[in-house]
């Protein structure tokens, strides 16, 4: 098994910060933070090659509809993290 790149192990450790921040902003912020947040974790778990993790962040109820809006550039946001 190989090691992964440094560039990668930097995009996956910046997918779960942004993942946790996400989370601690759900519970004092307003939705638009919250999925701004995860959008911006689905785009670095997506950088990383994590598929995984991008498919369960946009198959939410809730927000996996508004993550997928995002990511694609669908929605005029002026919350965009990455």
């Amino acid at each position: 098994m190989t090691r992964p790149s440094l560039a990668l192990l930097v995009d996956r450790v910046e997918a779960w910060a942004l993942l946790v921040l996400g989370l601690a902003a759900g519970i004092v912020a307003p939705h638009p933070v919250t999925t701004a947040l995860w959008t911006a974790a689905a785009r670095a778990f997506d950088r990383a090659g994590d598929a995984g993790m991008v498919s369960r962040l946009t198959s939410g109820t809730k927000f996996g509809g508004r993550i997928r809006a995002g990511l694609r550039g669908d929605r005029l946001s002026h919350l965009r993290f990455a």
